[in-house]
């Protein structure tokens, strides 16, 4: 065969909410309202530039059934895009986007193909009247399908490379709806060159070839804990070699999740500068891509009060918002959490013939291991939720974490107890 180059993504969410921000600058908020339509304008770049021969999207471009005529304005404008330049673009839906949901009546490329959801479709890329490759693929006719619709797909053709396109959950991934469930074993079952796939927002390679099934990751991230670079997959494949599976980033803004350890500062002013330095260094690394940064402090310091000063903290998180929305590439703060201890060594504390020495005693005993004080003091809890109503939406208590629970609070109260002293 000749080679096949092909764009595969997913997950695009054109015109999410951005979620877990709030009182964001106005221009942070600009550019996250783009963030997702520039993503996709970065993939159709992509394409274009590689002079790609298709590409596939694999499920969930918009964010919701009810799709905003923005969003599929954007989104047409790009396969627009791609179809004036030649390039075919394949287009399965997931279950933020299901066939059953609204969208207006536009007029769509002609390079441009959705796939249906009655059965798998089975279109052919040539090139120069020869099958270059057969893409295969479906959509979810609803949101919550839980049918494996890998068993669906029927083997292809093996004298050309073939990929099918399926927004899943592969593997029972907990961190994902199980929708549309099925296994890498299913999939290599199957006879297919390259599993295109969507809905696990991480970019994962779960099998590298014969067939690669892969994730290329959300296009953009939409909420903080979706930290590090996110984009589109670059793909070749080449008679006789695994494919060539490239990760290229695509997005527009990223986030940045770390903790400064500020045991080694002496004032708030050194606190302050690691801080910025952190921001500065996970600056470095984005490309020159803005960044909404969420960090936490840690380590045993005596600032450890000054840190945790209900009125004070506050204060010093907006100074660094200021500080870092002038850099060249703006950072914004979206959070700052003290995790802090105070500076005392507790085993010191504990022989104290004071207060603080009966203090520690209370919780080793409490803490010892097959304690009935701990087994009780969980039943306490349990009674004491018994009676509320969101006692339905937390795991089960188990001693483990009532142990957990109890060891926090003896420190959050020595650190109190212990720096008064």
């Amino acid at each position: 065969m000749s080679t096949v180059k092909f764009v595969h993504c997913a997950d695009l969410h054109l015109d999410t909410p951005f979620r877990g921000l709030s009182d964001v600058a106005p221009d942070v908020g600009r550019a996250l309202n783009e963030a997702t339509f520039q993503s996709w304008t970065n993939i159709v770049d992509v394409a274009v530039r590689e002079a790609v021969d298709f590409v596939v999207i694999a499920g969930d471009v918009y964010d919701s059934s009810d799709r905003s005529l923005r969003a599929q304005f954007r989104f047409r404008d790009g396969l627009k895009r791609l179809s004036d330049h030649g390039i075919p673009s394949f287009v399965a839906f997931g279950n933020h986007d299901p066939l059953s949901g609204w969208s207006n009546t536009l007029d769509w490329p002609e390079l441009a193909h959705t796939f249906g959801s009655a059965a798998v479709d089975n279109c052919p890329v040539a090139r120069g009247g020869t099958t270059l490759a057969t893409i295969h693929g479906i959509s979810y006719p609803k949101e919550a399908v839980t049918d494996n619709l890998s068993l669906r797909f029927e083997r292809p053709d093996a004298s050309v490379p073939s990929i099918a396109v399926l927004h899943a959950n592969v593997g029972g991934d907990t961190a994902h709806l199980p929708y549309a469930p099925t296994t890498v074993e299913e999939l290599s079952s199957k006879g297919f060159t390259y599993w295109a796939l969507g809905h696990v927002h991480a970019h994962r390679i779960l099998r590298a070839d014969g067939p690669a099934i892969v994730y290329p990751g959300c296009s953009q991230s939409r909420q903080p804990n979706e930290t590090g670079p996110k984009g589109c997959c670059l793909v070749t494949l080449a008679d006789g070699r695994a494919p060539d599976i490239r990760f290229v980033a695509t997005d527009a803004v990223r986030y940045h999740g770390g903790t400064v350890d500020v045991s080694g500062c002496a004032s708030i002013d050194s606190v302050r500068q690691a801080i910025i330095e952190e921001c500065r260094t996970a600056a470095g690394a984005s490309e020159k891509r803005p960044l909404v940064v969420r960090l936490s402090l840690s380590g045993r310091t005596t600032l450890h009060r000054q840190l945790t000063h209900a009125a004070d903290f506050p204060q010093l998180a907006e100074d660094l918002r200021e500080e870092l929305l002038a850099l060249d590439q703006w950072v914004w703060l979206e959070r700052l959490s003290p995790d802090t201890r105070g500076a005392y060594d507790i085993s010191v504390q504990r022989q104290r013939q004071d207060f603080v020495g009966d203090l520690i005693s209370v919780y080793d005993r409490l803490l010892a291991g097959g304690s009935d004080e701990l087994e009780r003091l969980q039943e306490e809890i349990e009674s004491d939720l018994s009676s509320w109503g969101g006692r339905r939406y937390l795991e089960p208590l188990s001693p483990d974490v009532v142990g957990e629970l109890a060891e926090q609070v003896m420190r959050q109260t020595l650190d109190r107890v212990v720096e008064e002293d």
